[in-house]
């Protein structure tokens, strides 16, 4: 009996999971045409066009819709049996409510496997091909990637610095370097006001480069255009893409590359830490969702509990993105507070459900 009445709860919240879906993705849509009304009527753009515009961002909609609509099909769905007295009828035939909650977690975890690979592979190329539909209508060429000071620390090699980092559009292995200094693991300083960077031979090339020596504070010497060893594993081109833009797979790659090279690692690893902790939300949302949901007594208790939850999401991630952008939280905690405040309130009313 148990068995079939958790298949039979499933199905109740496997429709009401897709109408969420759409119906989230549709009110975002909408978000992102109001933020952008003005600049698509300036730049003439056509319903096509602003078909693909939407295509390309459906994967950022699904990020966050994913999870939520996972709050709101498991309250409503329960929200329904309890006021037909589906549930009480069940309880009182002997099925205990903490029994009802495995499948409805069995529901979070199909949705949190199908959002890591949304999040992680599919949302990079979206945003991709949004930012390149983006840049169309501004630039002949998309701009170069462009990164302001920019350090490396290499163990036995060396600190390198730059002002400015500019990627090659025309070849992903060069950067253009300005502002330079050096710092050799010999105690030489090194500094120049242009270089390249050659990711091939791995090398920062400067030009007019004067060199001090250790302890020399007024013995600078001009060395003219000086080739210096710089073995980073990474290429500019992957050096300076946005985290948005890579898959996970190459954030894990970047934040270890970064982490060798002693450069900052932190948004990297937001970036990397935010977008599995956004797939993982699902299964702590449903079972949050479903102890609470075993315990409301209607359908506007449902909705209303699913307006309140949604609500508190929504704050507690953005609040936490701002405080990681402020430097109050560090990569992990902003990353993953949310989804652990949401696991212990959810194991909580698990608790409660079980006990009562």
């Amino acid at each position: 009996m148990t068995l079939r009445l958790g298949r039979y709860l499933v199905r109740e919240v496997a429709g009401l999971y897709l109408l969420g879906v759409a119906a989230l993705c549709l009110l975002l849509s909408i978000d992102l045409l109001s933020v952008m009304a003005r600049f698509l009527v300036e730049h003439d753009a056509g319903a096509l066009t602003i078909a693909r515009l939407l295509a390309f961002k459906l994967p950022w909609f699904l990020h966050l819709t994913l999870p939520l609509a996972v709050v709101f099909s498991i309250l409503v769905a329960s929200g329904r049996l309890a006021k037909d007295a589906e549930l009480k009828a069940a309880y009182a035939g002997g099925v205990p409510p903490i029994r009802l909650l495995t499948p409805l977690i069995g529901v979070g975890a199909v949705v949190t496997v199908l959002a890591l690979g949304i999040n992680g592979w599919l949302e990079p190329w979206g945003e991709a091909a949004y930012q390149r539909e983006i840049q169309g209508f501004l630039y002949a060429r998309p701009p170069a990637a462009t990164q302001v000071d920019a350090a490396f620390a290499i163990d036995g090699v060396g600190t390198f610095f730059a002002a400015r980092l500019r990627a090659d559009r025309d070849d992903a292995t060069r950067a253009e370097l300005t502002g330079v200094l050096v710092v050799l693991a010999d105690g030489r300083t090194v500094t120049a006001s242009r270089g390249t960077w050659d990711a091939i031979t791995r090398t920062w090339t400067l030009e007019g480069a004067r060199v001090t020596a250790a302890g020399d504070s007024q013995g600078e010497q001009e060395a003219g255009t000086l080739t210096l060893a710089f073995p980073l594993e990474s290429t500019p081109e992957q050096a300076l893409m946005r985290p948005a833009l890579q898959t996970l797979t190459q954030l894990v790659a970047r934040v270890g590359d970064l982490r060798d090279a002693g450069g900052d690692v932190a948004e990297a690893r937001f970036a990397l830490h935010r977008r599995l902790a956004d797939a993982s939300s699902a299964v702590v949302f449903a079972l949050a969702a479903g102890a609470l949901a075993l315990r409301v007594r209607g359908r506007a208790a449902g909705l209303g509990w699913t307006i309140a939850l949604v609500v508190a999401f929504w704050a507690s991630w953005t609040l936490t993105g701002t405080l990681f952008d402020r430097g109050v939280l560090g990569a992990l905690g902003a990353a993953w507070a949310t989804p652990v405040a949401v696991a212990a309130a959810g194991g909580g009313l698990a608790w409660w459900v079980a006990t009562r």
